[in-house]
């Protein structure tokens, strides 16, 4: 466009046009920055947000690691196999602890799911059903249960054993698991009834 041909009349209203635009400019612009300016904002809200919980994720992943602590501290305090395993056939085992090795010759790591015996097979045959009727009959009565029955050690000795455990019910009454600890009565006869706690 060429403003020196153009009157006075017509390059005011040209001269307005563009102040319009530049306004509009100006406006988008000022729009544009309180756009970034929210966006900004609602970025470091969300960083800031991930960031506490990141720090609840380590906390409580700390106090699960001195809750694991303590409880292995206690577990190797007890001188017996602490266990959890289900009412199965086989009663397969999802915890086992360490101590099982010295009753039975077997690592832990053989008993839980079965990954190489179970720990029925174990059991001596003869001892199957005195033990699988006390269990139950604890579970049934919602009571704790104690059996002496003998379990057969990998170095072909027959072990003596004192076990004591509770079944582990939801509040409907469904059955979730068996808790419980096995001694070597071979190693410490008669010691038991007297030192475990009651549940």
């Amino acid at each position: 466009m060429n403003y020196e041909e153009m009157d006075r009349s017509a390059l005011l209203e040209e001269i307005s046009r563009l102040q319009k635009k530049i306004d509009g400019l100006k406006e988008f612009g000022s729009s544009l920055e309180q756009q970034l300016q929210s966006r900004d904002i609602e970025i470091n809200r969300i960083k800031r947000e991930l960031q506490d919980r990141i720090a609840e994720a380590i906390c409580r992943e700390n106090d699960m690691h001195r809750d694991q602590d303590r409880f292995r501290t206690l577990v190797g305090n007890i001188p017996g196999a602490v266990y959890r395993c289900a009412n199965d056939a086989f009663w397969t085992m999802e915890y086992m602890s360490d101590q099982i090795l010295a009753l039975s010759g077997y690592p832990a790591s053989d008993f839980v799911n079965n990954a190489v015996r179970s720990y029925k097979s174990i059991v001596h045959p003869e001892d199957v059903i005195k033990v699988v009727n006390a269990v139950n009959d604890g579970v049934n009565a919602r009571r704790p249960y104690s059996i002496e029955y003998r379990v057969k050690h990998r170095d072909g000795s027959i072990r003596h054993v004192y076990e004591r455990g509770i079944g582990i019910h939801t509040e409907d009454g469904t059955l979730l698991w068996l808790d419980g600890v096995i001694f070597d009565q071979t190693v410490l006869p008669n010691h038991y009834e007297n030192t475990l706690p009651e549940w």
